[in-house]
């Protein structure tokens, strides 16, 4: 019985190793930062408060962010168009086949659904890499466009699975 619980426990701290520094899994949003060249945080994309997942199974990548800042809508009114701008602007959700390397730190993402039609199709390429058990994703360098400022996104995920 303990040979069985010391295999069962090599086994599982082996996995464990080798799924703790890939892409593949999901993962839970902790925060979504827009950074400038010098690393001071710009802006926050969705607000202090965050909610998504990345899911990377089986060659499909899944992205979908909301901030949990937007006021819910309940009651019996109608959704209008200021509720519709709202949700739209605090909300982004793609998926699509995707590749990547973990040892180039990259995976490129082929949209064939999105919140928004002009993104099915596009290719996305991301940049992901490990900082102390956490996931950190995001755009390539300089690609986010504030005023006359260019950011970078950066997601700081943890794996749930």
């Amino acid at each position: 019985m303990k040979r069985a619980f010391a295999i069962i426990a090599v086994v599982t701290a082996a996995t464990a190793s080798i799924s703790a520094d890939t892409l593949q899994g999901r993962w839970k949003l902790l925060a979504a930062e827009d950074i400038r060249a010098d690393g001071s945080v710009a802006r926050l994309p969705w607000g202090r408060h965050p909610l998504g997942s990345i899911i990377v199974e089986g060659g499909a990548c899944y992205v979908q962010i909301m901030s949990g800042d937007t006021p819910s809508f309940t009651g019996t009114t109608p959704v209008n168009e200021q509720m519709k701008a709202s949700l739209l602007s605090s909300y982004i959700a793609y998926s699509g086949p995707c590749t990547f390397s973990d040892a180039e730190g990259t995976v490129s993402l082929k949209v064939e659904a999105a919140w928004r039609p002009d993104y099915v199709g596009t290719d996305q390429k991301r940049m992901f890499r490990f900082d102390n058990g956490k996931l950190l994703f995001g755009t390539l360098p300089n690609t986010i466009r504030m005023g006359s400022e260019t950011l970078t996104r950066r997601l700081t995920l943890e794996r749930i699975q």
